[in-house]
């Protein structure tokens, strides 16, 4: 049996909307594939770097004590197989020693890189408009702050699994039980941090019949709120197209 194909991103030129496009259609097409991105948090948790002080979700991370967690951060990071993307930093958002090692560091192929922001400031209210109405054609499980529901979300959810402000600490035990399932034709949503990369890696190398994708933030209007800058229209990151 011929190994099944996916979509690549673009390597020659490559463009922040053409980008997302990809992730679209094989979103359309129910092809399934898992989505990880790691961004300034995930980077240092990486290095071994403390966070003391995250300014908008408030989780730290204690270098050389949260071990167990670091280890598996380094596993989704350093993880490769066909289907699974990767989304690291741009130098026009973080400083361009950090978004070398990143991409020094990684093992998967340039074709399934991408921008750690691909949903977010230019390319936002493209996200908005056309990925939440293909989340409404599918059966939902979005793993997302206890402070949220199921009820306040713009598409209809399966289930909310709540998650604590430390989540990748506090409900690492979802990494386990979540493998577990046996279910398919799902679509899990990550909004959670860096326990959203662990569950990428970990549920697609599990199991291959549901799509997996690591969101971030992009659903805190309905969920916490909108805390994020390029969330509110005057920002300068709203029309923001961040370059490789």
């Amino acid at each position: 049996m011929d190994a099944p194909h996916f979509n690549p991103f673009t390597k020659i030129n490559k463009n922040f909307r053409s980008d997302l496009l990809v992730l679209l259609s094989m979103l359309k097409s129910n092809k399934n594939f898992s989505f990880s991105k790691y961004a300034d948090g995930e980077y240092a948790i990486l290095r071994n770097i403390s966070i003391t002080v995250q300014p908008c979700d408030n989780w730290t991370f204690i270098a050389n004590v949260d071990n167990k967690y670091r280890n598996a951060l380094t596993d989704s990071f350093s993880y490769y197989e066909p289907g699974y993307y990767i989304g690291i930093s741009c130098p026009c958002c973080q400083p361009t020693p950090n978004v070398n090692w990143m991409r020094e560091n990684l093992t998967a192929p340039e074709e399934y890189v991408t921008w750690a922001n691909i949903f977010v400031n230019g390319n936002y209210n493209f996200f908005v408009d056309n990925f939440i109405p293909e989340f409404r054609k599918r059966k939902v499980v979005i793993i997302a702050s206890e402070k949220g529901s199921k009820d306040k979300l713009p598409f209809k959810v399966e289930e909310y699994i709540p998650i604590k402000q430390t989540a990748w600490r506090d409900n690492f035990d979802l990494v386990e039980s979540l493998s577990n399932r046996n279910d398919s034709d799902k679509l899990y949503l990550f909004c959670a941090g860096p326990l959203g990369n662990m569950l990428a890696h970990t549920l697609w190398k599990n199991n291959k019949k549901n799509t997996y994708m690591d969101i971030g933030s992009t659903l805190n209007p309905w969920i916490v709120g909108k805390n994020r800058d390029y969330m509110h229209p005057n920002s300068i990151y709203t029309g923001k197209d961040c370059i490789w």
